[in-house]
């Protein structure tokens, strides 16, 4: 008999363990999410701004409409002009103000530098000056035609809503509220945004080589419409609207945007 009741007395206790274990359990991770609730709302919050701050750039913009908010049409018009300006100075020594004309750098305070552009003017930090120097020594003797075969449009010149837009692009990207995916779409678009600004450097640079058939003296180049220029750069822009759709679309389906509305 009393081994049966210190049977019982065991069987109580260690019930009474187990029942005091899953309540101190289940204590903790009720306190745990009492506590973790008000840090999960402020990361809340700061993604909602930042997501925000995305939405307002992308959400709904044209094709059109992106390239003009990034000053692809600026940009390229004032690339184009720089590349007949030098043109015309090769063959022509026409004296031009650069900075009266689109590419100055109040209009155009920064530029990229293309890879081919580097390569041949800037091997080692420093010596851009040196190197465009040497290649300016070089030409000395040789015929404007040879001078120009040579031609690279590699420093591309930014207008400022072109410079102000990629700073806007880098400050979203430094958010520590970003999600993983959302930051794979973003350096997307930034990608493709940098792809179509060397991508000008390319075409400008076939296009010179075309310049001295079609342009032989100054008449003719006063009357230049560079809008088949503009027209072989547009067949190779590569669209910004598939990317940012892409963006504003996961961003949607991150909030469940079309469950909540229903």
């Amino acid at each position: 008999m009393g081994e049966k009741i210190e049977i019982v007395v065991r069987v109580i206790e260690g019930i009474f363990f187990v029942l005091t274990g899953v309540i101190a359990l289940l204590t903790y991770l009720s306190a745990k999410k009492t506590v973790l609730q008000p840090i999960k709302t402020e990361v809340f919050k700061y993604q909602v701004e930042v997501f925000s701050k995305i939405m307002n750039l992308f959400n709904g913009k044209s094709e059109h409409e992106l390239r003009k908010i990034f000053g692809f049409d600026e940009m390229l018009r004032a690339n184009i002009i720089q590349m007949v300006d030098c043109y015309a100075s090769v063959f022509f020594q026409w004296k031009i103000d650069g900075d009266e004309r689109p590419y100055n750098k109040r209009d155009c305070p920064a530029s990229i530098i293309t890879f081919e552009y580097a390569k041949r003017y800037m091997i080692e930090p420093g010596l851009r000056y040196n190197n465009i120097k040497k290649s300016k020594e070089s030409e000395i003797g040789k015929s404007k035609e040879d001078v120009w075969a040579e031609y690279l449009h590699g420093e591309i010149c930014e207008p400022k809503k072109t410079v102000d837009m990629l700073l806007q692009l880098d400050e979203i990207l430094q958010s520590p509220f970003l999600t993983k995916e959302s930051i794979r779409l973003l350096q997307e678009i930034k990608d493709s945004i940098l792809d179509n600004m060397t991508q000008i450097g390319t075409v400008l640079t076939e296009v010179a080589k075309e310049l001295p058939y079609l342009y032989p003296n100054a008449e003719e180049l006063q009357q230049i419409d560079i809008g088949w220029i503009e027209n072989r750069y547009n067949q190779v822009f590569d669209p910004l609207d598939t990317y940012c759709v892409a963006l504003t679309d996961y961003l949607r389906e991150y909030f469940k945007v079309e469950t909540v509305m229903k």
